[in-house]
């Protein structure tokens, strides 16, 4: 039979305190790696929509042959 004393409450507390510690510490962890995805998200999506702006200005470049029929 186990006999639960102060010492034990006590003993349990510490242990949750620290498992609530780290838990608050991965929390921020991943806030912060979340934050930094979210800028690589935004600096790929800026990449790829100048990637798409190169490809219209070659396209028009060359199908523009310069005999306007205007």
């Amino acid at each position: 039979m186990t006999v639960i004393d102060e010492g034990v409450i006590n003993e349990r507390k510490q242990t949750l305190l620290s498992d609530l510690e780290v838990v608050r510490t991965r929390l921020t962890e991943i806030e912060k790696r979340k934050l930094e995805d979210q800028a690589l998200l935004n600096a790929l999506t800026g990449a790829i929509q100048q990637c798409d702006d190169f490809l219209n200005k070659l396209h028009d470049a060359s199908s523009d042959d310069g005999n306007d029929a205007d």
